[in-house]
């Protein structure tokens, strides 16, 4: 079994010490490192109880996929796999796995949810994290209901970049398709709000990294790409997609770089003369009429 700790207090000795050595080598932050510990100790316990009921999504997913290469994310992003489940009945099941024991000196005590306006647009859980009788944390859920995927989910084993000899308990999680996660990204970037256009500068960071590492199929994400801004349509937001790619507002030229300062995997890219023509080399043939042919390659960043 491997080494263990007897007390919460031991264990939280270790827990820091790991972190400061995971901060040191990966160049990050802490306090963060420390949150995502305890969102990675949450997804062990979800995936323990339902290993098939849930998809890890958003920038928890990018750091499963892309271990100390992505941004930190502040929030755990849960899609349920059955579309037919309630919103109440999916805060129900992710508040029964949050109580699941792993021997961990853990506890996740949830608080009341909050639902998104509309219930079919899921709700967001808080949890306060204890480690032993003592409070050290608070994490949040955003849960979805609903939805269905384009691609096929991708299974992984979980493995938190502050490493310990233990806790082992670390299950396969399974991770939102890429193709999905990649449309996700280009809707927001797009998706017009009250406030004006969109100010997510980190959705352009996160969609050059997928495409510096994954490959997709043309026709495939050309149609799941107009569908999805469909389905936004449909339930009221308003997205527009450009001819070729266009910043939202002339605040992304300010904005952007310090998200992408924040994914460490990224190469290049780190402000908008230099992301624009890979933006560019991938999106504008999702945006034009007639989908592209083949596959994107990564290497070459083509597509062909």
């Amino acid at each position: 079994m491997g080494k263990t700790y007897a007390s919460p207090g031991a264990f939280r000795a270790a827990l820091n010490q790991a972190a400061r050595k995971a901060a040191k080598e990966h160049g990050l932050n802490i306090a963060e490192l420390m949150s995502v510990f305890y969102f990675s100790r949450l997804a062990a316990r979800v995936f323990t109880v339902d290993p098939s009921g849930w998809l890890i999504k958003g920038g928890q997913a990018l750091l499963v996929r892309y271990e100390g290469f992505a941004r930190l994310s502040r929030d755990l992003d849960l899609q349920t796999t059955s579309p037919d489940l309630s919103v109440d009945e999916a805060v129900a099941a992710i508040v029964k796995a949050a109580g699941h024991q792993l021997d961990d000196h853990l506890r996740f005590v949830p608080r009341p949810a909050k639902l998104h306006g509309d219930p079919t647009k899921g709700a967001e859980l808080p949890l306060d994290v204890y480690l032993g009788t003592t409070k050290v944390h608070s994490v949040k859920v955003d849960i979805v209901v609903g939805r269905t995927t384009t691609g096929t989910p991708e299974p992984r084993v979980l493995a938190p970049l502050v490493a310990l000899e233990w806790p082992v308990e670390w299950p396969q999680a399974m991770l939102y398709p890429v193709v999905d996660h990649v449309v996700d990204k280009i809707c927001a970037m797009y998706e017009a709000h009250i406030s004006g256009s969109s100010n997510r500068h980190r959705d352009l960071a996160d969609l050059l990294l997928l495409a510096q590492n994954e490959t997709l199929d043309g026709p495939t994400t050309h149609s799941a790409l107009r569908h999805e801004a469909d389905l936004r349509t449909a339930k009221g937001s308003t997205v527009t997609l450009p001819a070729t790619f266009t910043l939202p507002d002339q605040g992304w030229i300010e904005g952007y770089p310090q998200a992408a300062a924040l994914v460490i995997g990224l190469k290049g890219c780190q402000d908008i003369p230099s992301a624009t023509p890979h933006a560019k080399a991938f999106l504008d043939p999702l945006f034009a009429e007639e989908p592209p042919c083949g596959s994107w390659d990564p290497l070459t960043g083509t597509w062909s």
